[in-house]
């Protein structure tokens, strides 16, 4: 199956939430208002077309530095792909199938073109038990303190 990329500009409209999966994933959602607009050349104006709200997911590693770093009404680039899912609703006496359209995002970040943001690399867990082994062999390699 071939995944539908979307590459994404809007601000955030709710808090972030973070829940965790049945495997122990961190997922965070949040959601995010997309607006178009176009330049109208008739009447030198820009002219909005309208809002699309999406739902977008972002798991593991990319969650917890999500929740960290994305607040509501910050604008935001979301790099992610299309994820559909449907619910069985009820209606009167029958039920009827919704489709919902999600994005799961591979990549989240602040817009720059609206503003700045200082960037910190996160180390991941196994990197720093392996500094730390490190600077323990090296503490024993020296042998005892004088």
């Amino acid at each position: 199956m071939n995944d539908i990329p979307l590459y994404l500009t809007g601000n955030v409209v709710t808090d972030v939430s973070l829940r965790f999966s049945k495997n122990g994933d961190a997922v965070a959602s949040f959601r995010l208002a997309v607006g178009t607009r176009r330049f109208d050349k008739t009447t030198q104006q820009w002219v909005e077309s309208g809002t699309h709200f999406l739902d977008v997911s972002c798991w593991r590693a990319l969650a917890a530095n999500v929740v960290e770093s994305i607040t509501k009404g910050m604008p935001v680039l979301v790099i992610g792909r299309v994820r559909t899912r449907e619910v069985q609703r009820p209606c009167g006496d029958s039920s009827h199938v919704v489709r919902y359209f999600d994005v799961e995002a591979t990549s989240v970040g602040p817009d720059l073109a609206r503003g700045t943001a200082k960037f910190q690399r996160v180390k991941r867990d196994s990197v720093i038990r392996s500094e730390q082994r490190a600077i323990e062999e090296a503490m024993n390699a020296a042998g005892p303190a004088a």
